[in-house]
């Protein structure tokens, strides 16, 4: 968003008047020209300030469509006192790490997918998948442990070590999604090397009263629906001391087997049921929060991935498709997965004019994961379906503490904090992993020197922290191991403004992460991903080092427009690097034949770019695109590492519609509405370990896509339309990501319907 502030009866520009978001905490100052530019805001509504001393402050809720331009009048405050005392809210700082956030139309228009999903059209991210049904975000190349998902302010805890074990969240839950790169284990915990993701609850209404929000979704491919919903209300009192808020939300979510473009994929559909509550209380500077969200999931797996000897199995992978074609179904058998998990969040908040804003967060969370094979061990009876191979519960406790002091030495502004977590893991079936339990403390200091408006601002941070973890028992097997391993990370980071529009930023930051229980002692049959893996028990922690540099412009072009641009440089350098290698040969079980994997370390560099950009080419007409760069080598074998994301492109055109329809009342209905069509090319991933994969990477493919979005009124209520088609011409391919790309290939043409009400 740009514009021009101007004073009302003059129209000339205002200078060095403050411009403010609340949704974001984002703001600017204009130039002597009384231009500002505000970047990195998703379509949607906000609420914006206007300040200025000697004038009134104006507040206008803008609608932002594309990189549109809002112009704003101030008046002359007539006032004559004897003493002015000025209050106004500083311009927000920027962040001193690349992210990413999206929220408002951009995150409506990809509602009903999986979080991955949702996040797989950012530069830098990429999506780990398990068939069809099941991905992880991957975020410059690290993913599962090395990447914290915090959800509504809590970090979130299950099973999540399993590259087939898919975060437990609920994107409808989120109001906004950022996704924070490289390194930031200084404030978020000692596992964030390769980002951070934070979801973000769509904030509470500001005006008493009741709202909703009502969301529905159809997809052609698995004929998958989704309806999900949620009701607030704000009660307070006349004087404003006293609020009082709720909110309960739900989605459900049912899909059938998909289809590559040649044939059904059998036992790939899912059921999901989801809901959530959050009750909260304001009264003067304390405010207190309870918050529930329940997440059940049921998922079934291809079962051509589940191979009965060693030379089907490998007839399988040369073949590479199954052997008959399926048909469609809405059944689920086996091999599957259920997942539930529970999170009840606790918060108080107590702001204080000596000290700053003092916070604590208890969080408890319960996550049972049962994982079926393809055989029941008791026969075909209904009891016997329903018993699980493998059964995980999972409870984890965290409490975080944090001031948020007040500034200090008049420039230096800062957060300290602990962070305490203790969890308890029990596998009630199979033999994969161990009982175990771990115990982990943090201690963190963050403070940032900013003089605004000068130029430069720098931040540094430091963290310490001990992890304990016991492994008991794993199956019949008595292990009975401590591990306690502990570290310092630290930060180092600076932003420039070359000018109100032109950002450069340098990050230096360390991080390492204990391996986990998986890593150390797996030895089993994995059935949700359909492979056997092996740990290694004296595995050490890993220690990286991050450099990173962005660079972001926004530039006005033309008819009030600007291009926006953002290039990211990064080199993390990890000692220790934990990965999951090929075994010369698969193995085969009672349970049949898999593909065997074993956890192996190595000292590996992963260093890249990320580059996106947005272009008004005309008033309607908007080009973007980007690309992303990863190269990973396995330094201590002078090789590459390997199942690492391919570089990839992307580019795509829009076209707006915009009308504005007089009503009778005098009112102004925007209907507004766009056309897009992107196209994405995947290079094939050549930098592989030769002969150290089951299958070679597959090749390069590219995929068009098409959207339509359409806003407009129903019955004074706003409403959202998206229309869709992924792969529009059915192209038949592989992802080197996924897998179970050794049996199938990725689905096909996808037909999608998204509507948003807001009530």
């Amino acid at each position: 968003m740009c514009g021009t502030v101007r004073e009302a009866k003059s129209g000339k520009p205002v200078a060095f008047a403050e411009v403010f978001i609340h949704e974001t905490q984002a703001g600017a100052v204009t130039n002597a020209d009384g231009r500002f530019h505000i970047h990195g805001l998703c379509e949607g509504k906000y609420t914006v300030d206007v300040r200025h001393i000697g004038c009134h402050t104006v507040s206008k809720v803008v609608d932002i469509v594309g990189n549109m331009e809002v112009d704003f009048e101030l008046h002359h405050s007539a006032l004559n006192l004897d003493e002015v005392v000025v209050k106004a809210s500083a311009v927000a700082p920027l962040a001193m790490q690349a992210e990413t956030r999206i929220g408002g139309l951009q995150l409506i228009a990809s509602q009903g997918q999986t979080l991955s999903d949702a996040l797989e059209d950012l530069p830098g991210v990429s999506v780990l998948n398990t068939g069809q049904t099941i991905s992880k975000p991957v975020i410059q190349g690290l993913h599962s442990n090395r990447i914290l998902i915090l959800n509504n302010g809590v970090r979130q805890e299950g099973q999540q070590w399993g590259l087939d074990h898919a975060p437990e969240i609920d994107p409808y839950t989120a109001g906004e999604i950022t996704v924070v790169k490289g390194a930031s284990s200084v404030r978020y915990g000692q596992d964030a090397i390769g980002g951070v993701i934070l979801l973000t609850p769509k904030p509470i209404r500001e005006a008493p009263g009741t709202s909703g929000e009502l969301n529905l979704a159809g997809f052609s491919n698995g004929r998958t629906g989704v309806a999900s919903a949620f009701v607030e209300s704000l009660w307070q009192t006349k004087r404003s001391a006293h609020q009082l808020w709720s909110r309960i939300q739900g989605t459900l979510k049912r899909g059938g087997n998909y289809h590559t473009p040649a044939y059904f994929l059998e036992n790939t559909g899912l059921k999901e049921t989801n809901g959530s509550a959050t009750i909260g209380a304001k009264r003067g500077n304390f405010l207190a929060e309870v918050f529930y969200s329940y997440f059940f999931t049921e998922i079934g797996i291809f079962r051509g991935a589940h191979i009965g000897n060693l030379t089907d199995l490998q007839l399988a992978i040369d073949r590479g498709r199954p052997i008959q074609d399926g048909s469609f179904s809405y059944h689920l058998g086996r091999p599957a997965q259920k997942v539930a998990h529970h999170l009840l969040k606790t918060k108080a908040e107590w702001k204080s004019d000596q000290l700053g804003t003092f916070s604590l967060v208890y969080a408890r969370q319960f996550n049972r994961r049962q994982e079926f094979d393809a055989h029941s061990l008791g026969g075909p009876s209904q009891e016997a379906l329903q018993v699980p191979s493998l059964e995980f519960e999972i409870t984890t406790h965290t409490a975080d503490v944090v001031l948020k002091h007040r500034p200090l030495l008049r420039y230096f502004t800062g957060s300290v904090g602990l962070q305490l977590m203790h969890q308890v893991n029990t596998t009630d079936r199979g033999g994969l992993i161990p009982n175990y339990d771990s115990q982990s403390g943090g201690l963190f200091w963050i403070e940032r020197w900013r003089n605004y408006p000068f130029p430069l601002e720098i931040e540094l941070g430091i963290r310490y922290d001990v992890k304990r973890l016991y492994a008991d028992r794993r199956g019949p097997d008595r292990i009975d191991e401590e591990r306690i391993f502990r570290n310092f990370s630290g930060t180092v980071g600076g932003l420039y403004r070359i000018s109100d529009a032109i950002h450069a930023r340098l990050h230096f930051g360390t991080a390492w992460r204990a391996p986990t229980v998986n890593e150390l002692y797996s030895d089993g049959v994995h059935h949700g991903a359909a492979s056997y893996e092996l740990g290694q028990k004296d595995l050490s922690a890993e220690k990286a080092f991050l450099t990173s540099f962005t660079f972001e412009a926004s530039l006005p072009v033309q008819n009030g427009r600007s291009a926006q641009a953002t290039l990211s440089i990064y080199r993390n350098r990890i000692r220790e690097f934990i990965y999951l290698a090929p075994m010369p040969q698969p193995v085969l079980t009672i349970r049949g034949a898999f593909p065997a994997f074993r956890y192996e370390q190595t000292n590996a560099m992963l260093s890249g770019m990320d580059f996106d950009f947005n272009w008004p080419l005309t008033t309607p007409l908007t080009f973007d695109g980007g690309l992303s760069v990863l190269r990973a080598r396995n330094l201590t074998t002078k090789d590459w590492l390997i199942f690492m994301p391919a570089d990839r492109l992307w580019g795509g055109l829009e076209y707006a519609f915009l009308t504005s329809v007089k009503e009778a009342a005098g009112q102004v209905d925007d209907r507004r509405a766009s056309l897009k069509i992107d196209v994405v090319h995947v290079l094939e991933q050549k930098r592989v370990p030769p002969g150290f994969d089951y299958a070679p990477p597959p090749k390069a493919y590219t995929l068009f896509n098409l959207e339509a979005r359409l806003k407009w009124n129903w019955q004074d209520l706003p409403a959202f339309l998206t229309l869709g088609i992924e792969n529009i011409f059915n192209h038949t391919y592989r992802d080197y990501l996924n897998r179970l790309r050794y049996f199938t290939e990725e689905q096909g043409r996808n037909f999608s319907v998204r509507f948003n009400l807001k009530f």
